[in-house]
């Protein structure tokens, strides 16, 4: 998975762009198949406030994860764990579609 990064008024450390990249490798499980996905992650600082958003497309879905808290990282882990459930919502979605056999082909043959 391919991991963006802007930062408003926040830098991010190496140590901590690993932290992030191993709670992202769970997320490119599911959503890396034949081809890799890109994500967008933007961190922005508001007073007391961390907010974070995490954005990636999937099957012609957008998949957004929004969180604010006093900590970075905190937020950061919400929202990639919100990303990661509607994530798992829309494979099951796409994987359980009903596929009903054309009746015009069972009776030819």
């Amino acid at each position: 998975m391919k991991i963006t990064y802007t930062g408003r008024h926040i830098e991010l450390a190496p140590a901590q762009v690993r932290k992030i990249e191993e709670q992202f490798a769970t997320i490119a499980k599911l959503l890396d198949g034949k081809e890799e996905h890109e994500a967008h992650v933007v961190l922005s600082l508001e007073r007391h406030l961390h907010h974070t958003e995490v954005r990636t497309h999937y099957y012609d879905h957008e998949l957004v994860g929004l969180a604010s808290d006093a900590d970075m990282f905190t937020s950061l882990h919400q929202a990639v764990d919100r990303l990661e459930k509607q994530a798992i919502k829309v494979r099951e979605k796409w994987r359980d579609t009903k596929r009903v056999p054309n009746k015009l082909a069972t009776d030819e043959a």
